[in-house]
């Protein structure tokens, strides 16, 4: 099985070719790696090869651009490191040629390359050795999200059975009776943040207690409260946010995953559950009401990874489900337990007529590496969600849906995403909320009728982070929710200004409201149809575009100070309809549309 590091060497690769602007330089790198591939050994101009590429650190900036070099150059590179262990390599061996790859293409500092090749090789050999049909182009199209690499396969292509029907009529309502959903995510509690320390690592997360100081006059010494750059937040920025939460009155707490910090290279199964537990307990000191929370892409070791069923020993992530069904366990029914000890995933009913369901849709992260094993319905999720909606439909209930990696982002597995937006568009008047995480950006997305694709449906929310990472002020929001619909009446989101904060660390941080929804783009409702009308008057009125630009980062100075041009306003409205990556229909018109109102 591929892993987290052998992902830093394929996008390496792929980034080195639409860097370079010469042809014989990817010449000869293929060439090199071809004849590495066919004479089983490194040919001798290997290095001078490979140094050709100008290398970005990609396990910080993740781009990944589209060129037509780089399936070829990915599944070279990948077959290169499946041939080695399938001629005998022992785990020894294969760890230092991958550091070797690793540290010549300059893909990250030694210790990031040394760590990720610890904690994924076990997972790699596994796959490898109990994988015949592993190959280098199957690997390739995931991680690069590109057809061509594995062209005519049928990998990663699968459907779910949705129950036949259409969604129910919804009985109309007029009370206008609300009460409040508090929704945090994305905490990423870091340890071993240090004030002072450089913000300018080129690691993944910066502030470490082991990396260089930084400098207070150049702006590279890492705040009091957190940093802008690349940066987690410390046990008492936990604290003061959790804090100022419940200066409001709410009666649920959705929290929507990532407990634990960016420090992917050392991460371990100990120090997860330390992290994963510590945050847990603070929800727990400071929320007297039903905390539901989801899992995220974080939580397991090695980080992004959830192994396939029947998978055993130490490379299973079965003990982060075994540590959240006793860490959750208060706010949870045994039968809740059962599924979070299946796949992580879960449903209770907070009150008559309301379920919430809470998905572990990290299953559909395309660098969660079992998906290249087996991507079809990890853990059978998509299946149970079909159930459980219908089950609410024929209860004549209103489900709220909480998940971590939301359905259309680019990290989810189109086959997923699609087949998850099938069931919200089947029960679309059912499901009257969706609540999702780990972008760390204040976000919707409008999900439209298969059969109609011009009528709106359902709406997911996102809930932003209380990490800054990256560029972004602290956040939370709150919802008002319908007392007999439950549908979002509206919500508003609270925040402070993480530069003056860091200036004066000793007076009380300033917490306020940035926006109501209603109110700062005056919509008469929060339905799916408001909201896509929303969108029409952003095509007329770039105003309401840029708005929405800065409610993303939360008003934070780097986004005032970048600003946001056409390129990034299409990109926006892009983001808000598209729900299953590769989707582009909605995507394209609405850029068309952008164009002739200009």
């Amino acid at each position: 099985m591929v892993s987290k590091w052998v992902e830093c060497l394929l996008l390496c690769v792929c980034l080195s070719a639409s860097t370079s602007s010469a042809p014989e330089a990817f010449e000869v790198v293929t060439k090199a790696l071809t004849d590495y591939l066919t004479s089983g050994a490194r040919p001798p101009n290997l290095d001078h090869a490979l140094e050709q590429y100008p290398l970005p650190n990609v396990l910080v900036t993740g781009e990944i651009k589209d060129d037509s070099q780089k399936c070829r150059l990915c599944t070279l590179l990948t077959d290169v490191l499946i041939m080695n262990r399938r001629l005998g390599m022992n785990d020894v061996q294969l760890a230092s040629e991958a550091s070797y790859l690793c540290r010549t293409m300059k893909m990250a500092t030694d210790r990031v390359c040394d760590g990720t090749i610890k904690n994924n090789l076990d997972i790699f050999t596994y796959m490898i050795d109990n994988n015949e049909d592993m190959t280098g182009s199957r690997i390739c199209r995931i991680v690069l999200r590109e057809k061509e690499c594995d062209s005519g396969s049928e990998n990663y292509e699968w459907t779910i059975d949705v129950p036949p029907g259409k969604t129910v009529e919804r009985t109309k309502t007029n009370s206008s009776t609300t009460f409040n959903i508090l929704h945090v995510s994305d905490i990423h509690y870091d340890p071993l943040y240090t004030p002072g320390k450089t913000n300018t690592c080129h690691e993944n997360v910066c502030c470490q207690d082991d990396q260089a100081d930084g400098e207070l006059a150049a702006g590279t010494a890492c705040g009091y409260w957190s940093d802008y750059y690349n940066a987690d937040i410390p046990f008492y920025t936990m604290q003061e946010t959790l804090r100022q939460t419940t200066t409001h009155n709410f009666d649920y707490v959705y929290y929507t995953g990532d407990f634990v910090a960016h420090r992917v290279w050392s991460t371990s199964v100990e120090n997860n559950t330390r992290d994963i537990i510590a945050v847990t307990d603070q929800f727990k000191k400071y929320y007297n009401v039903p905390v539901y929370p989801v899992l995220g892409n974080h939580e397991p070791h090695p980080v992004n990874l959830w192994s396939s069923d029947g998978v055993d020993g130490t490379i299973s992530t079965q003990w982060v489900f075994d540590l959240v069904a006793e860490q959750w366990g208060e706010w949870l029914s045994e039968d809740a337990k059962k599924t979070i000890l299946k796949g992580g995933y879960y449903t209770v009913s907070p009150r008559k007529g309301f379920r919430v369901i809470a998905l572990n849709s990290n299953l559909c992260y395309i660098t969660n590496w079992w998906l290249i094993n087996d991507s079809k319905d990890p853990h059978g999720q998509l299946a149970w969600l079909g159930e459980q909606l219908l089950e609410a439909e024929k209860n004549e209930e209103s489900v709220h849906i909480l998940m971590h990696v939301p359905s259309g982002n680019s990290d989810c597995l189109h086959t997923w995403g699609r087949e998850y937006r099938r069931l919200v568009t089947r029960f679309s008047n059912t499901i009257t909320g969706q609540f999702s995480g780990h972008t760390h950006r204040d976000q919707f997305w409008v999900y439209y009728d298969e059969e109609e694709p011009s009528k709106a449906v359902n709406v997911l929310w996102n809930g932003a982070s209380v990490t800054p990472y990256s560029y972004a002020n602290p956040s939370y929001k709150l919802y008002q929710i319908n007392t007999e619909t439950f549908d979002v009446f509206d919500l508003e989101e609270w925040t402070f200004n993480l530069t003056l904060a860091n200036m004066y660390p000793s007076r009380e941080v300033d917490w306020y409201k940035l926006y109501s929804f209603k109110d700062a783009f005056e919509v008469d409702t929060l339905q799916p149809n408001d909201v896509d009308g929303l969108i029409s008057k952003m095509l007329k009125n770039r105003s309401l575009i840029y708005k929405y630009y800065l409610y993303k980062f939360r008003n934070s100075d780097v986004a005032v100070a970048s600003g946001c041009d056409e390129s990034c306003q299409k990109s926006l409205l892009c983001d808000m309809v598209t729900t299953a990556y590769d989707d582009t229909e909605h995507c394209e018109k609405i850029k068309k549309l952008y164009d002739e109102n200009k």
